[in-house]
């Protein structure tokens, strides 16, 4: 039964961060040389999707923590520490993703319906685009912080 909340959380990282890895790396390139609306509503309806994946990753994430094993050894190895780091890491991806998807996306879209359009989407598309590319760059060091404590804890 150990294999099943693990699975699920590796499952919701792949799908919220290959997302974004995808909107980051080839819809924004293609949004930036051309029309915005795609990339727009691609991030618009990708939202329920991605929020659904963060909310699996930190439920299954603080199930995962109970498993563990003996407090007292898992601070002992390290891992406590590196478990601190990746949660305050989860807690600012959250929030990152969470300017981006409900204040940058709607401004692209207000800027799309806008007069003149090109100026406030390029604009919001450079903001999306570097949220994008912090969330990846803490999701790395999420992932090596989650494969430090599996490693040393327990």
């Amino acid at each position: 039964m150990r294999l099943l909340p693990v699975w699920l959380h590796v499952l919701g990282v792949v799908i919220w961060i290959g997302g974004v890895a995808w909107q980051a790396h080839v819809l924004g390139p293609l949004a930036r040389r051309g029309d915005a609306r795609v990339f727009a509503e691609a991030a618009r309806k990708a939202r329920p999707v991605t929020w659904t994946a963060v909310s699996v990753v930190a439920l299954t994430g603080f199930y995962n923590v109970t498993q563990l094993g003996d407090l007292q050894q898992v601070m002992q190895s390290g891992a406590g520490l590196a478990l601190a780091g990746k949660f305050m890491l989860v807690l600012a991806m959250v929030a990152i993703a969470a300017q981006r998807d409900f204040a940058h996306v709607p401004r692209l879209t207000r800027a799309m319906a806008g007069v003149d359009p090109r100026e406030e989407s390029t604009a919001a598309l450079r903001a999306i685009g570097w949220l994008d590319r912090i969330t990846l760059g803490l999701a790395a060091a999420i992932m090596y912080l989650g494969l430090f404590v599996s490693r040393n804890a327990g």
